[in-house]
């Protein structure tokens, strides 16, 4: 197999090819929803006494992660929608990028959303930030695991270039992001959007973002978190965002 596919990109490198598209700003065909930790890894926790025992982050991600999935399921029926992972299960993180990685996207755009909450040894940290990967790390996109309808997308351009154009893509899903929670999610600030040597983000083949929606460290900000209510406001806030960019 893996030389069949090995053949068949190099037979696409040399032939002459149409204008080329750039294959991350398609229309948006599969949305993959990652929701942070789980199983063994629980990520920050806190025992604060208003919640009535330890706050989990694996809980509370895939929590706004599945209302996330319920809104957008039913605002774009027609919409691929993935979890990651949709019950307190560990998925490594090389797992968790290959899921990306295996989707077909036959013409079609994909994003990925990683959710999760933040925590700081200083209790005043607050506000959400939109994590992307290091530009100036470069991500393998045409190779022996690449889905076959996936090749011609990605053929008629460099690794290089299409490096480029994932870095340009991650800024506007990110600048998108930023800008709807910022607008739209008034009991918190933004704190940016930031750069970051993560795995998921790096590895992954897609536009990508990594949202940290609050601090548990934070008392006020996790009030909130426990708070049914809120997390539905929050996965809502994340629904407008992802519609901007389908």
């Amino acid at each position: 197999m893996r030389r069949v596919l090995l053949l068949m990109l190099s037979l696409l490198m040399v032939l002459p090819l149409a204008a080329a598209v750039d294959p991350f700003s398609l229309p948006v065909g599969t949305l993959i929803i990652d929701a942070g930790h789980g199983g063994h890894d629980p990520g920050a926790s806190y025992n604060w006494p208003f919640a009535g025992g330890v706050v989990w982050e694996r809980d509370l991600n895939l929590d706004i992660a599945k209302r996330l999935s319920v809104l957008v399921k039913l605002a774009h029926p027609q919409l691929r929608v993935i979890m990651t992972r949709e019950d307190d299960t560990f998925i490594s993180l090389a797992e968790r990028s290959a899921i990306a990685a295996s989707q077909s996207l036959d013409s079609k755009g994909a994003l990925f959303v990683s959710i999760h909450i933040n925590s700081a040894q200083a209790p005043s940290a607050q506000g959400f930030e939109i994590l992307i990967k290091r530009q100036d790390k470069q991500v393998t996109l045409l190779d022996e695991l690449t889905p076959l309808d996936n090749i011609s997308l990605f053929a008629s351009h460099s690794q290089a270039q299409l490096n480029r154009l994932l870095n340009n893509r991650n800024l506007v899903i990110a600048s998108i992001f930023e800008e709807t929670m910022s607008s739209q999610l008034l009991t918190t600030r933004s704190r940016g959007i930031k750069e970051q040597d993560l795995w998921v983000l790096n590895q992954c083949r897609m536009p990508a973002v990594l949202v940290e929606v609050g601090f548990l460290s934070n008392e006020a900000e996790a009030r909130r978190l426990v708070d049914s209510t809120y997390r539905q406001r929050v996965a809502q806030v994340l629904a407008a965002a992802i519609e901007r960019c389908l």
